[in-house]
């Protein structure tokens, strides 16, 4: 039984002369083959051999126990991920609820007059943005005049404008938002042509 096989090729060396690479083939061999080389060899062969074994199957166990123990780690990262990410998610809710409470409130009244329920709307709506502020979102409200900026802006039209410069803000149409630097829906505007 041949564990390696030898074969000679022809090449060109660097000097143009020929010379000879040897190749090397290996076999696997199965389990059953190494415990047969294993007997058949002499005494301190097989003790060489039986040692190379034991450490080659500890070297596999090492291995599966390492690649599973890199599998559960990435499974317990994404649950602690989704864990996370649940956990904000409810604590924003609930700063949420106390606001639409205010909203239901004000619906089941019987009698309450335009103004009161106006206010009402004006004192959820800031408590709204005062929840949004804290979790970082920055309200887009660009003035009057202001150069059009198409990364925090979308034009909605074209409007003539004689105090207002050309591709500057004549009108703000719906506010926007962002949060950090990404703008989550930009301001709707109009613009002076």
């Amino acid at each position: 039984m041949s564990n390696e096989q030898t074969t000679n090729e022809s090449g060109d060396d660097v000097n143009g002369q020929e010379s000879v690479v040897e190749e090397v083939v290996l076999k696997k061999f199965s389990d059953e083959d190494i415990t047969e080389v294993i007997s058949s060899s002499d005494e301190t062969s097989a003790a060489v051999m039986e040692q190379l074994r034991i450490e080659r199957e500890q070297a596999r166990e090492d291995r599966l126990r390492a690649l599973a123990e890199v599998s559960n780690n990435q499974r317990r990262a994404s649950e602690n991920e989704r864990r996370v990410e649940l956990a904000s998610r409810v604590s924003l809710i609930r700063r949420i609820l106390p606001v639409l409470d205010q909203f239901d409130m004000a619906a089941s009244q019987d009698s309450i007059t335009t103004e009161q329920l106006v206010e009402g709307f004006k004192i959820a709506g800031n408590e709204l943005l005062k929840i949004l502020t804290d979790q970082g979102v920055v309200r887009l409200e660009p003035a009057i005049g202001d150069v059009f900026d198409p990364m925090k802006h979308e034009a909605m039209l074209r409007q003539e404008s004689d105090e207002i410069e050309a591709d500057h803000i004549v009108m703000i149409m719906q506010a926007g938002y962002m949060i950090g630097d990404q703008v989550i829906r930009p301001a709707k505007v109009a613009v002076a042509s």
